[in-house]
């Protein structure tokens, strides 16, 4: 445990007396040097998928999503904490790939208030991995960072098929891409009228959490919307 060390940089952190000092959840988790090099995200951003705009609008690809068949109206909108440069890949990287996963404290009260500000009363979601890559990571980074929310998380979805990276992949590509990875699993009841809050690393294209969306809608759910932590 580094209670007194970064989370990124193990540096020493400032820990001066004082009854905040005592209780663990006031203390920070990274040092000013680390905490200044996060790019937080806010407005002027797209109202559909937080990337920064010159004002605030619905983005360009927000706009195609919306006039594309079979994709329109399935995320209502996404929201991310940081935009996702060099230095939150980095973090990142070793969060999901390296298996750091006590990183994911460095965003637990982003997430928390971000929640209460744009999510009250909604159902988180992580995306969840295949049995493969679960085995190979050992954790679900979603379904870790869905942990420090103010409330409990539902793993309401199952992941039949692993995909290509969609970053990697054209928009003509990820749009002809007719593979519904995700199910909701058999066990969960209706979700009529209930808005989901689908929990993810990274926002990239939206076309995981589309497809994601999908057997939710399905299933009865009133509106989709995600929170991630980066925007790329």
């Amino acid at each position: 445990m580094r209670h007194d060390r970064c989370l990124q940089c193990l540096s020493p952190l400032n820990t001066n007396a004082g009854w905040e000092a005592l209780f663990s959840w006031k203390k920070p988790m990274l040092c000013d040097e680390c905490q200044e090099k996060l790019r937080p995200l806010t407005a002027p951003w797209c109202v559909h998928c937080s990337r920064p705009l010159p004002v605030t609008e619905s983005c360009g690809d927000c706009e195609r999503w919306a006039k594309t068949k079979n994709w329109s109206g399935l995320l209502t909108r996404n929201v991310s904490l940081f935009l996702y440069d060099e230095h939150l890949q980095e973090v990142l990287s070793a969060y999901k790939y390296r298996g750091d996963v006590e990183l994911a404290k460095m965003f637990a009260d982003s997430l928390k208030q971000t929640y209460r500000k744009y999510f009250k009363k909604s159902i988180p979601v992580p995306i969840p991995l295949s049995e493969e890559r679960l085995q190979e990571r050992g954790f679900n980074q979603a379904a870790a960072l869905a942990e420090y929310l103010p409330v409990a998380y539902k793993p309401l979805l199952m992941r039949r098929v692993d995909e290509a990276k969609q970053s990697k992949r054209s928009r003509h590509g990820r749009l002809r891409g007719h593979v519904r990875p995700f199910a909701v699993r058999e066990d969960v009841k209706s979700l009529t009228g209930q808005h989901i809050l689908l929990i993810d690393d990274i926002y990239t294209t939206g076309t995981t959490l589309r497809k994601a969306a999908i057997p939710l809608l399905h299933h009865g759910a009133g509106q989709v919307s995600a929170l991630t932590v980066a925007r790329s």
